[in-house]
């Protein structure tokens, strides 16, 4: 059964909105709030915590949500303000007692208190007096809701409970594989970029060692080739001044003459 066919079934958030709640459904909670009590510590009286005092309690108010012990109950009862206060035995819940709309909707003030079986349906004392008058099934939730662990909707519940539990560890543990597989995933790609960026320095430094050769091989062609020009150059700079000098024989003569007449002088 997948998990949302069974979320759908039972409604289970439905435990916690109003008294429109099925009865079964809140006398189910009622009992699990009772089991979970059986294997919790024992509880201190609040007030007498808040005192440095270790009292054991034994009595829970629903509306301050604390626990009383024998002493704070006898006060707690006298105060004005707490007198239509739900007070239930401690070994019904824990120290993280189970939430359940406790208040009335017709009467928000009011705590559900009662249970009508002729009406199958939860009511608070102002609904006893004005609705539920001539009712003769009329129980404290305590006592209707004895045996509802033996019913057979407790052990539907129970069982879809139970898949639930299973399918939320399933969903657990496929998510932390999920995580698992995505910190590898993770890691491979950073790996893969740095193997990427070593390969690309490689093949860069290849392309400058390339370059680099034919830049040399070029500068010494060219280096040589202006050598050879230059040698030339200075070659053909003799030859054509021996070729002028041979244009211009008298100018030549007429050197020679003054030179020796230098001498007879």
């Amino acid at each position: 059964m997948r998990l949302t066919q069974v979320v759908n079934k039972h409604k289970l958030s439905t435990f916690y909105r109003s008294t429109q709640v099925q009865v079964n459904q809140w006398k189910f909670y009622y009992c699990i709030g009772k089991e979970m009590a059986s294997k919790s510590p024992n509880m201190f009286c609040g007030t007498c915590s808040r005192r440095s005092k270790s009292t054991k309690a034994i009595k829970y108010c629903t509306d301050c949500e604390d626990a009383l012990c024998s002493e704070c109950l006898d006060v707690h009862g006298t105060i004005k303000a707490c007198a239509s206060h739900h007070v239930i035995d401690v070994n019904v819940i824990d120290g993280n007692p189970v939430i359940v709309n406790k208040s009335c909707d017709v009467h928000p003030d009011m705590v559900l208190e009662l249970f009508c079986s002729d009406h199958d349906t939860l009511c608070c004392r102002s609904c006893m007096a004005s609705d539920h008058r001539s009712c003769e099934k009329l129980l404290p939730i305590e006592v209707a809701a004895k045996g509802v662990k033996r019913s057979t909707m407790y052990e539907e519940i129970n069982n879809d409970v139970r898949i639930l539990n299973t399918a939320v560890n399933e969903l657990e543990d496929k998510k932390r594989k999920s995580m698992l597989s995505l910190n590898d995933s993770k890691e491979i790609v950073q790996q893969e970029v740095t193997n990427l960026k070593k390969q690309l320095q490689k093949r860069i430094q290849e392309l400058e060692a390339v370059l680099m050769s034919e830049i040399d091989k070029m500068h010494t062609n060219l280096s040589k080739k202006s050598s050879d020009d230059l040698e030339k150059y200075a070659i053909d700079k003799k030859r054509y001044k021996i070729f002028q000098n041979n244009l211009n024989p008298s100018q030549h003569m007429d050197q020679k003459v003054k030179y020796l007449c230098s001498f007879i002088i």
